[in-house]
């Protein structure tokens, strides 16, 4: 294959990247964002550098790959909240949809004129740490508690900024049933109100609301965590949110503030090197170690994979009654399939899908 002809095919696999993107953005409510990606995959040119960087993208732009289409929406709108896009800005949410071609020579201009801060940015993941996911996983640390009736140490991978390692901080509504933790072991008592209240439409069984939910510890994960007390990678967080989705700005703007309250370590790690360093193949009795994830899997290599697989498996066949092992994962379906919320519990260590729910949460299906 000639040079000519190997940049052409990273052009065309970058283009429908951001076509891609935009289909899901259509599918889960974003029309600005899906403007926006459709807009910059028909109409980027190679005529500058931040855009001949971006055709020629090594490794998968795709959105459950290297998810190209958002590093560059999440670079323009951290400028956009930043204030460094004066033009541009005045295309953005609360405004009216745009005309695509304004958005194009609006954001084409920014991309050159900040390019060093875009290729600053490009260099790292999307980190999105959407709250609205703590719905499906609240959902399925009750019903852990609700087996083993135990205590729960939380291992947590791809933590991001620990957000969803926080959940039971978080007050929710499951269709017509309220939860809210307990304090102190008394059903209903609380010291303070809870940091937000998080409402998805739920259909099926009620979940467990009544199981004695109580985390004894936390720990998580990330290759590139973030810290939501330094003020720039909040703001990089708050980016990856799609501008037009004011109601996801609003609750991880909550989430953040109840995680400097009382912040959560996250180590910078391997996903698969921390498990395997971190996860004891025995624990002591009355306890319940749950490790748990949330769209992450995808965003591994099969090696990854496997080796995580293996080093819970091999700990699971350890687990006792007294001493459980739970793998929680709530993970994307296929094209046009739900996201789905798994459940593996030793000993026995079946498999069980508990829920399909909505990517970020807006409604949950449980199917226990």
């Amino acid at each position: 294959m000639t040079e000519r002809s190997a940049q052409s095919d990273s052009e065309l696999h970058v283009r429908q990247a951001f076509l891609s993107q935009a289909a899901y953005c259509d599918q889960l409510g974003s029309p600005f964002t899906a403007t926006l990606c459709r807009t910059l995959g028909q109409g980027l040119e190679r005529s500058s550098a931040i855009e001949e960087e971006i055709f020629a993208w090594r490794g998968d732009p795709g959105p459950h790959a290297d998810s190209v289409p958002l590093r560059v929406a999440g670079a323009l709108h951290y400028l956009v909240r930043a204030g460094r896009a004066a033009e541009l800005a005045q295309l953005y949410p609360p405004h009216a949809l745009p005309d695509p071609a304004r958005l194009l020579a609006a954001a084409r201009r920014l991309l050159r004129e900040d390019a060093a801060f875009v290729h600053e940015f490009l260099r790292h993941p999307p980190q999105t740490n959407e709250i609205g996911r703590s719905a499906a996983l609240i959902a399925g640390w009750l019903e852990i508690a609700a087996r083993t009736r135990q205590p729960l140490h939380l291992f947590e991978l791809g933590a991001s900024a620990g957000l969803n390692l926080i959940a039971e901080r978080y007050a929710y509504r499951f269709g017509e049933v309220s939860w809210i933790a307990a304090r102190d072991g008394r059903e209903g008592a609380r010291a303070e109100p809870a940091a937000l209240t998080l409402k998805c439409g739920w259909t099926g069984a009620s979940p467990a609301v009544q199981a004695p939910l109580s985390v004894r510890s936390r720990r998580g994960c990330d290759r590139h965590p973030l810290n939501v007390a330094d003020p720039a990678q909040r703001e990089r967080l708050m980016a990856y949110v799609w501008a037009d989705q004011t109601e996801r700005l609003a609750r991880l703007e909550a989430a953040i503030v109840a995680m400097r309250a009382n912040s959560v370590s996250i180590v910078r790690a391997d996903a698969a090197d921390w498990i395997e360093s971190v996860l004891p193949p025995s624990a002591q009795p009355g306890v319940t170690r749950v490790v748990f994830h949330s769209v992450f899997w995808s965003y591994l290599d099969r090696t990854s994979q496997e080796r995580i697989a293996k080093c819970l498996t091999a700990v699971g066949a350890t687990a006792s009654g007294d001493a459980p092992l739970a793998w929680l994962r709530f993970e994307l379906g296929t094209k046009d399939e739900p996201a789905s919320l798994g459940l593996t519990l030793w000993p026995g260590g079946a498999d069980e899908r508990l829920a399909r729910a909505h990517p970020h949460g807006a409604w949950v299906r449980w199917e226990r």
